[in-house]
């Protein structure tokens, strides 16, 4: 996929300090040499119950599921590509790729005897047929893509209008480009697959109660011989944290998958392993167009000075949440380490405000989202007020924020939260949010430069030269505080001790899943 961004877990700590490891001993007389740690062989069998605070609504049909949705679809669908835990592209329903030296062509060898789950093949005609819903003259998911040629039976041709060395993450990643049974979709329709997936992944859909349940069954035909382990998985919507804990705790489910804060916390200390990775990245953004005090790059900074991240992290995060001081994680290989971090310093916030004009501070309107952490919030609201910063926070619903961040519709001189996904590819994250074309934050004003840079990074080869562009990008941002960054929220999964090789946030991104397909239960 990419250069993987980081798994900030406890659980994938506690897996290599407990790996078995046979160093040197002190050496004995007589003694026998150490022996080979014995591996564990997967048992088969077994229904793996998971606990969720929300029913999917549109989990079947690939071009439509988006959003938290695409949290319960990876059992029922394959990519062309996958991702590993390195980052690097690996084959998956595509045992091959090769790009044309003009780069304006992809063809990919498919693998043959694989079937989708209502038994008709995967072959090339399906890849066109999936593929062609996704570029002109239907909505164009797939940018850049022109069309898609059937070259032989398992080979397919993609073509590009220039290189763009996005289009294969596109290929990994994104949901809307699972390979979705033509034959069953021609015959039941967009609206009916939306919650009845066919694809060629390792489960099947038993049967689905919207706001209760979901089962799925394993697939007895999948094309990875000996998976899944499973017999299947059982997915129990519970909102209550409360009621989540005391099921888990009495051994009613194996998992809890995107656990609350405080519930991860309690469940950590009693010894439980959890799984997370890098959430959402959560920041302010400002309509400096149409305000006096935000169209100063003085005033951006000083606000991001006057918070203590650190100390919110630790306390309502729990140690959950990681500080943010870029557009991109400290950890990610695209962080730009001539950027100093502009950690908590209120005089400095105060002198910044002075030089600005505004030795008294002033108030503005934030519109965050109504479930964007409010303990967090409420901490920065209070830390803003020292410096004599008036925040006045109006959380808004779901659909109000949407209109803001994907309409551009923001009070004139307001702020709001800046919040999207965390993807391991940083480029990609740019391109869909940051470049001044992108249908988020449209009232934010770019820095000047930076849609130029994302072009050439997109169509250079060579990814040590993108990782200098990204870092480029990064530095645009921080020099001219376009956004206030403030933290990455965290995905957490609490798992029992008999749950093995769970498949979640695979490159630590937490969006890339492929639960089930290995994922096995110690009897």
């Amino acid at each position: 996929m990419k250069r993987g961004l980081i798994v900030f877990t406890v659980a994938l700590a506690i897996v290599i300090l407990l790996s078995p490891w046979s160093g040197p001993g002190t050496p004995q007389a007589a003694s026998p040499t150490a022996a080979t740690p014995k591996v564990v062989k997967p048992e088969s069998g077994g229904i793996w119950k998971i606990l969720v605070s929300r029913s999917p609504v549109r989990f079947g049909y690939p071009p439509t599921i988006v959003g938290a949705d695409r949290d319960y679809s990876p059992p029922f669908f394959n990519f062309l590509l996958s991702i590993g835990d390195d980052g690097k592209y690996k084959p998956e329903l595509a045992l091959s790729w090769d790009t044309s030296a003009d780069g304006k062509a992809i063809t990919f060898k498919l693998r043959q005897g694989v079937t989708f789950h209502d038994g008709t093949p995967f072959n090339a005609q399906a890849v066109k047929s999936n593929l062609d819903k996704l570029i002109p003259p239907n909505p164009a998911i797939l940018a850049g893509v022109t069309s898609v040629d059937v070259v032989d039976n398992y080979t397919v041709k993609v073509n590009l209008t220039d290189y763009n060395n996005l289009i294969l993450y596109q290929f990994a990643s994104n949901y809307a480009c699972c390979m979705y049974s033509p034959t069953t979709l021609q015959k039941n329709g967009a609206d009916w697959a939306a919650t009845h997936p066919v694809g060629t992944g390792p489960f099947m859909l038993k049967a689905f109660q919207p706001n209760t349940s979901m089962s799925l069954v394993k697939n007895p035909n999948y094309w990875e011989k000996g998976l899944p382990y499973l017999d299947g998985i059982d997915i129990l919507t519970v909102p209550d944290p409360m009621t989540q804990m005391m099921m888990f705790k009495s051994g009613q489910a194996h998992a809890i998958y995107d656990v609350k804060i405080s519930t991860a916390s309690q469940l950590r200390k009693e010894g439980y392993p959890l799984e997370t990775a890098l959430g959402a990245f959560l920041s302010l953004s400002f309509d400096a167009r149409n305000s006096e005090y935000f169209s100063k790059p003085q005033v951006r900074q000083a606000i991001e000075y006057a918070i203590d991240k650190e100390a919110i992290a630790d306390g309502p995060g729990e140690g959950t949440y990681t500080p943010v001081y870029q557009i991109v994680s400290s950890a990610s290989p695209d962080y730009n380490p001539t950027c100093p971090p502009r950690k908590y310093d209120p005089e400095k916030a105060k002198k910044q405000l002075a030089e600005a004009g505004y030795p008294k501070g002033f108030s503005f309107k934030a519109y965050l989202l109504d479930t964007m952490w409010p303990d967090g919030c409420v901490a920065i609201q209070s830390y803003l007020d020292k410096v004599g910063i008036k925040m006045e926070i109006n959380y808004v619903n779901a659909a109000a924020y949407n209109t803001i961040r994907a309409g551009g519709k923001i009070e004139k001189g307001a702020a709001a939260s800046a919040n999207m996904p965390t993807y391991a590819n940083n480029l990609f994250m740019m391109d869909a949010y940051f470049r001044s074309g992108a249908p988020f934050f449209q009232y934010m004003v770019r820095p000047d430069g930076v849609d130029s840079l994302i072009d050439k990074a997109k169509s250079t080869r060579d990814l040590a030269a993108v990782t200098k562009m990204n870092q480029q990008i990064s530095k645009l941002f921080y020099d001219d505080a376009t956004l206030v960054p403030w933290f990455h929220s965290s995905r957490i999964v609490v798992v029992d001790k008999s749950v093995q090789d769970t498949g979640w946030f695979i490159a630590g991104d937490s969006n890339n899943n492929k639960f089930g397909t290995r994922t096995w239960l110690r009897k």
